[in-house]
């Protein structure tokens, strides 16, 4: 590694805009940059992130992270050329996750050779391809798709009042709940376990790099209960918007306003000069309900990264 190259934490919101304009550089090769604004600005992507710059002050050129004690799951990007940046950033997860229990869990995603090269020569071992899939569709021609509207509800972007954003937190809040997602494989859920997500998690989140109040979008009831919500995050430079999150509270799902949602989005992304509208998840089987209403909003599924693996317990390679 190059005595000027260094690697540490990473530290608030520049070093997030820095990290989500280098995913943009490498879209579609990565996270998508809104998506991983969103995770980040909640502290919701893992317990440590670092930065990997050329010198102390200089521009970041890679990120990697990792995820609790009991689970082990990393995530990195390295910019287009810099396997030097890999090989430290996979030095670091090796020696970052020696305590997890188990093997540990690496996205590295189509296009990321220098990754790819490093996590190879570090002894993790591809898996499987479908973890990491996404799904997408063309931003254009939602305009003239009649469930952009449900029946009994209007849906449009949240607005500024205090009582609005109180209320957009809530339906958050309550689409997110542990024990009202609809999981199908029997898993045990704490019925008195809450959302994490609070007013502070969501000025945090319209503070990030690519937050668009216009695309931050809402379905409310006749009656003026607010009933789902998602943000759409559109990249100029790529012109792909990710959703995330996309959430319908418990009393208005299996109406149709998932697709309502995803449509609308998919309509302003296209008025705004979008091209595609990107969401990053695959199918469940023990969580169906999402891709399946994603599939019959027009998006299709892509594959997009492999799964490697290593066990635990190894001394990282120097």
């Amino acid at each position: 590694m190059s005595e000027s190259l260094v690697v540490r934490p990473a530290a608030g919101g520049p070093d997030v805009e820095a990290i989500q304009r280098l995913a943009s550089k490498l879209w579609p090769a990565g996270w998508h940059p809104g998506g991983l604004g969103w995770a980040l600005a909640r502290d919701a992507l893992a317990d440590e992130v670092v930065v990997a710059v050329d010198e102390p002050g200089g521009a970041v050129a890679g990120w990697a992270s990792r995820g609790g004690h009991d689970v082990g799951e990393l995530h990195a990007q390295v910019d287009r050329g810099r396997h030097d940046i890999a090989a430290a950033l996979v030095h670091w997860m090796v020696a970052a996750s020696t305590s997890f229990t188990g093997p540990v869990r690496l996205p590295v995603w189509d296009g990321a050779r220098e990754l790819q090269s490093a996590v190879e020569g570090a002894g993790f071992a591809p898996g499987g391809r479908d973890e990491w899939s996404g799904l997408i569709r063309m931003a254009g021609g939602a305009a003239e798709d009649r469930r952009r509207t449900v029946s009994g509800y209007a849906i449009r972007a949240v607005g500024e009042s205090k009582r609005e954003r109180a209320e957009r937190v809530a339906v958050h809040r309550a689409a997110w709940r542990p024990a009202s997602i609809p999981y199908i494989d029997g898993r045990p859920v704490d019925p008195t376990a809450e959302s994490s997500f609070t007013a502070e998690s969501y000025d945090a989140v319209r503070a990030v790099w690519l937050y668009e109040p216009h695309l931050d979008l809402v379905a409310i009831a006749d009656e003026g209960e607010f009933a789902a919500c998602c943000i759409g995050w559109l990249d100029p430079a790529t012109g792909v918007a990710e959703i995330e999150p996309m959430g319908v509270a418990p009393d208005h799902r299996r109406r149709g306003l998932a697709v309502a949602l995803c449509l609308e989005l998919a309509a302003r992304v296209s008025a705004l000069g979008g091209v595609e509208v990107f969401i990053n998840g695959s199918p469940n089987s023990a969580y169906p309900a999402p891709s399946s209403t994603y599939l019959k909003a027009g998006f299709r599924i892509v594959e997009r990264a492999t799964t490697y693996i290593r066990g635990s317990g190894v001394s990282p390679q120097t």
